[in-house]
């Protein structure tokens, strides 16, 4: 049934996995996008988000390209010129990885593809503060914000008034703990996402999205796959070295 579909939108990240987790177990029909903005770690992402779906059983994917955020640059998230911050120098403010106008895009996104597919939910993993070592989110990243959301949901009734399209965020008050409790619960494979905002094939360990991660599994007492990964693959590494 149509009321019963629903657009997720899956970056590949952590939240986003458990979010499509939730999203399933109440949207059996549910429909998955994914976004590449030009951003450092989109490939890795990417590779991520067509596996989720795979795991999710997903019949309904789209992957939709907005060029113009690394064409703007502005942010080290997409722009090479700048040096990623270190979750542990941040004191306060907004990051220098906030991507200005992107949560709009991606909500707008979801809103024209949910029009068409004629689904009545557009899911989004934003969370207001993922808890320390980082400030809180919101401030990190204004569009974050229970407020940015409310207003995209009347703009959703505005842009839309014969179809009932809603936004909904249902990690926007949990903690990056909380939220790997509730992944671990709902079964996600957290060995196919990814939480550091640079490229590569193991996690840096020191940006915003790593910091917060590492912390959350930490405090949620729950191991971390992709980490123990990367920590076998250095013992290994080191023990071929020392040969």
């Amino acid at each position: 049934m149509a009321s019963d579909k629903a657009v997720v939108l899956v970056s590949g990240g952590l939240n986003s996995a458990v979010l499509a987790a939730m999203a399933k177990q109440e949207h059996p029909a549910m429909a998955m996008l994914h976004v590449r903005f030009g951003h450092r770690a989109q490939d890795r992402e990417t590779e991520l988000f067509e596996k989720l779906a795979a795991h999710f059983e997903v019949r309904e994917q789209l992957t939709v390209d907005m060029p113009h955020f690394a064409a703007i640059g502005g942010s080290a998230r997409v722009s090479r010129k700048m040096q990623l911050q270190d979750a542990l120098a941040i004191t306060g403010g907004e990051s220098n990885c906030n991507v200005r106008g992107m949560i709009g895009s991606l909500l707008s996104a979801a809103f024209a593809w949910a029009a068409r597919i004629e689904a009545k939910h557009v899911y989004i993993g934003v969370a207001e503060n993922l808890g320390p070592p980082a400030p809180p989110t919101g401030a990190l990243y204004p569009e974050y914000s229970r407020e940015y959301l409310h207003l995209f949901n009347h703009l959703y009734t505005i842009a839309s008034p014969s179809r009932e399209i809603a936004v909904a965020a249902p990690l926007m008050d949990l903690s990056r703990a909380d939220i790997v409790k509730l992944g671990h619960r709902l079964g996600v494979p957290f060995d196919l996402t990814w939480s550091c905002l640079s490229s590569g094939t193991q996690m840096c360990g020191a940006c915003v999205g790593c910091a917060t991660r590492n912390r959350g599994f930490l405090d949620a007492a729950v191991p971390d796959p992709v980490m123990l990964a990367a920590q076998r693959a250095a013992a290994a590494a080191a023990a071929v070295g020392a040969y």
